[in-house]
């Protein structure tokens, strides 16, 4: 990966304790960023703290968080601040999926879902709009998905709901907050093989059926391939890049 300056930057990253969140972990602070980790599994998320503190010697922060609850998510920031004095960089990743078909869908499904994976983004943007909008700068990043633009035979129309959402919050908060020069931008990352997608590569039927035919390239991602394009949209060269959702995906939107 290309190294980005972002030198003493403090970013925080919800969802960080495994998977693209981990991923995540490791561009920033190999780009000299302060990483604040934040998840519900406090043990993965000092194991992922240690990993980067040794191989990048980068300062880090782990705040036990349930994204679906308002008073954790204010508590991160206010902990961010409280160690690191601000917050320069939000990547709003916590996400989960609900498979079920339309019919056995409940109200509580449906709840959880939205509030993990779009609520959360709301309530984090609003608490470290608090911090950035005074001091006239920061970068905001929502982990949306290809299938925020697109459905499929599987049945999980709340995470695919959700998904959508946050592109088109995306796009709302650049209009909102880019008077203050916050820029918000969304990653829409393919199939990864990540623990909450690799049943899907294991699955012999959904690989073949729904994978391969929509990959362009001519190999699978890896998990590593997704750090780049969130440095680049926190880095200056994105300076003037908002209200974009940027697909990693290897031409599966293409089709």
């Amino acid at each position: 990966m290309v190294k980005y300056n972002l030198e003493n930057k403090v970013v925080i990253i919800t969802g960080a304790s495994a998977g693209l969140g981990e991923q995540f972990a490791h561009a920033f602070a190999e780009s000299g960023a302060h990483v604040v980790l934040a998840a519900r599994r406090k043990e993965l998320l000092e194991k992922v703290a240690s990993d980067i503190s040794q191989q990048y010697n980068a300062t880090t922060l782990v705040v036990q968080t349930d994204v679906g609850k308002e008073k954790d998510i204010v508590d991160l920031v206010k902990q961010t601040v409280k160690k690191f004095g601000t917050v320069d960089i939000l990547v709003n990743n916590a996400g989960m999926y609900i498979v079920k078909p339309l019919i056995e869908q409940t109200l509580e499904d449906w709840n959880t879902v939205m509030n993990v994976n779009l609520t959360s983004a709301f309530l984090a943007t609003r608490e470290v709009a608090k911090v950035m909008i005074p001091k006239k700068s920061g970068v905001i990043i929502n982990i949306s998905s290809t299938f925020g633009f697109r459905g499929t035979k599987f049945p999980e129309v709340s995470y695919y709901t959700s998904k959508g959402g946050l592109v088109i919050m995306t796009k709302a908060l650049a209009v909102e907050l880019g008077e203050h020069n916050i820029r918000v931008n969304a990653i829409a990352p393919g199939f990864f093989p990540t623990p909450m997608s690799k049943g899907a590569f294991d699955d012999e039927k959904i690989r073949t059926t729904m994978i391969e035919p929509r990959t362009a390239l001519p190999m699978f991602a890896e998990n590593e391939w997704i750090r780049g394009a969130a440095c680049f949209l926190a880095s200056e060269d994105a300076r003037y890049i908002t209200g974009h959702t940027l697909a990693v995906d290897g031409g599966y939107l293409a089709f």
